[in-house]
């Protein structure tokens, strides 16, 4: 199924500013950035059918980007 998909300044563009300035300050962060980067572009490639995993593989990688995405937005409340 495909779903549209954003980077972490489109789904959150009030803080954009905040993430560039963050990221580069902030290795940690820069790091839980990189990585949603790469499980959100995993699940777009499974999602599109330009790569294949089973359901399971699917749902984990979502988990994992809820987290991530968790994570950021805690980051980003804390400055």
């Amino acid at each position: 199924m495909w779903m549209d998909h954003h980077d972490l300044l489109r789904e959150f563009p009030e803080e954009a500013k905040a993430i560039v300035a963050l990221r580069e300050r902030n290795g940690h962060f820069d790091a839980l950035c990189a990585r949603f980067d790469v499980v959100n572009a995993e699940i777009v490639r499974i999602e599109r059918g330009k790569e294949s995993a089973g359901d399971a593989r699917l749902h984990m990688l979502r988990l994992d980007r809820l987290k991530l995405k968790d994570d950021i937005v805690a980051s980003l409340r804390q400055g």
